[in-house]
């Protein structure tokens, strides 16, 4: 047993990955034994989950050799997941999950469950299948559509997927992001367990949340092996305080602020949402003046996502509920677009429609595969730019000024190294920015983050939250902030609405 325990089951020799005129990953040498796991961390854009990829076999080095052991069954979890593909579409649009839901052609959660078990070549195993959906915490949505789930419930379907096909390695990227609290102290003992059990994990996450029970920590900087040390021995550096740094001025000078100001921005009086028998939010009663700040917190499944789609116009059924957005009766004559001109939202899912219909099919920093359409030679500043009318790619030449904003937000953003990149050769914590940047740039009336911080990494994290305190400031933006870290909700933020099981379990001013 000690023999195979220190057998090497995937070894990399001298590692490149390049993107067009960019390296990705320059010269990486490590060695992982059987029943080892390892820790990839550094900061967003330093190649962590490219590197994940090619572990897992999903994308070849451009240079190098990846040694992996003949009888390994490797296996990789995405930050994002495919869900869309199991509909037979090859794209949709953000609100099609609302609408039509007897249309819905993907296949519940335990039938997806059960087909991964077939495509695996696993025999059929109820027992696993309820064990596994227990651990993952997921049996209450064991008929909900996949389309239907909400951003943590993604999560756990994906790693629930994962785990009944029973990998020896498998690659976690950024398991922890998008689940609640106790999803995330269930799914570390969950992760012990599996290493216990002998399987070998590669986990991507930041520095500041390595799992207990991992072995080694490789740390990347620009593509580069920073440190590769046990476990034991690995000290994180010291993340700077981005809110210490002076911001550029003259960006709100920019920026001008709302031009429009309501009495109420939204209004809902006893709302009620039903997805066939079920229940998802009832007896919601909540006002949002111009200028306030909120924070919408709850477990994965309170119902969060399905009351920020009532706000956005994207869920038919707000024409059913006594709602009032900016001032005006839902159903009076008002179209989608008068309301969602005056929002500025982000969220993980909307990440993953970005500009899927026509352009960049699959935004992951993909390497090797071939370019999609014209749509891909978006630059990342033009990104930016997009947001000022609210446009996937251009109809519309941007002006002068219009190009220097985009351009002071990438300095803001510390992203100036990305000015002449395209789109999808940044990183996803880098595309999660410049579709931050893309939001503001519009100065909304009402600004919608959902998970804003999904993605970056720690420094970027403390950056973008100090910038948010100063925009709120500056501009009296009307914010609502969804989060699952009580710890990165902005100072500015000062009324918390709490959701558990739809209803509202908390309404009110916000105690930090």
């Amino acid at each position: 047993m000690s023999t195979e325990r220190n057998t090497i089951i995937v070894q990399a020799k001298g590692l490149y990955l390049q993107s067009g005129m960019f390296y990705i990953l320059e010269n990486i040498n490590f060695g992982l034994k059987k029943g080892e796991s390892l820790a990839l961390t550094g900061n967003s854009g330093s190649g962590k989950t490219s590197l994940g990829k090619i572990i897992a076999g999903i994308s070849s080095p451009f240079q190098g050799e990846l040694n992996v052991s003949p009888d390994i069954k490797r296996l990789m979890v995405d930050q994002q997941d495919h869900f869309i593909s199991q509909s037979g579409r090859k794209s949709a649009y953000y609100s099609q999950r609302y609408e039509s839901l007897e249309e819905d052609t993907t296949p519940d959660v335990r039938t997806y469950l059960q087909k991964i078990q077939e495509k695996a070549g696993c025999p059929a195993d109820e027992k696993q299948l309820s064990e596994v959906m227990e651990q993952m915490g997921i049996n209450y949505i064991s008929e909900r559509k996949l389309l239907q789930l909400s951003n943590g419930e993604r999560k756990r379907t994906q790693l629930a997927a994962a785990l009944l096909q029973k990998p020896d390695l498998l690659v976690l990227d950024q398991p922890f992001v998008g689940i609640d609290a106790d999803a995330r102290a269930n799914l570390n003992k969950l992760l012990e367990q599996q290493m216990k059990s002998g399987v070998s994990l590669v986990i991507i996450c930041d520095q500041e949340h390595i799992p207990s029970g991992v072995h080694k920590v490789l740390e990347l900087h620009k593509g580069k092996i920073t440190r590769f040390a046990d476990r034991a021995e690995y000290i994180p550096e010291t993340v700077s305080d981005g809110s210490k740094k002076e911001e550029n001025a003259s960006l709100f000078d920019l920026l001008p602020a709302p031009k429009e100001i309501y009495s109420d921005v939204i209004c809902m009086k006893n709302v009620k949402v039903r997805f066939g028998e079920k229940e998802i939010l009832k007896d919601i009663n909540w006002q949002v003046k111009n200028s306030d700040q909120w924070a919408l917190l709850g477990p994965n499944g309170a119902g969060k996502t399905t009351l920020l789609s009532l706000i956005t116009a994207d869920n038919p059924q707000g024409y059913s509920n006594d709602l009032v957005l900016f001032d005006r009766k839902r159903g009076s004559g008002e179209s989608i677009w008068d309301i969602k001109k005056r929002i500025g939202f982000v969220s993980p899912e909307l990440h993953l429609y970005f500009l899927r219909g026509g352009g960049i099919y699959n935004s992951v920093p993909g390497l090797g595969e071939k370019p999609h359409t014209s749509y891909d030679a978006l630059s990342c500043t033009d990104v930016i730019v997009s947001g000022f009318r609210d446009e996937i790619g251009f109809t519309a030449s941007p002006t002068g000024l219009q190009r220097k904003i985009a351009n002071t937000w990438l300095s803001i953003l510390k992203l100036e190294h990305l000015h002449d990149r395209k789109f999808y050769q940044a990183s996803l914590g880098e595309q999660r920015l410049l579709l931050l940047a893309r939001t503001l740039v519009k100065s909304p009336s009402l600004l919608i983050l959902d998970e804003p911080c999904q993605g970056l990494d720690p420094e970027q994290t403390r950056h973008f939250i100090h910038l948010l305190d100063i925009v709120c400031m500056n501009l009296n933006t009307t914010m609502i902030y969804v989060t699952h870290i009580q710890e990165e909700i902005p100072s500015c933020v000062t009324n918390l609405l709490h959701l558990e099981n739809g209803r509202i379990n908390y309404c009110g001013k916000f105690q930090k």
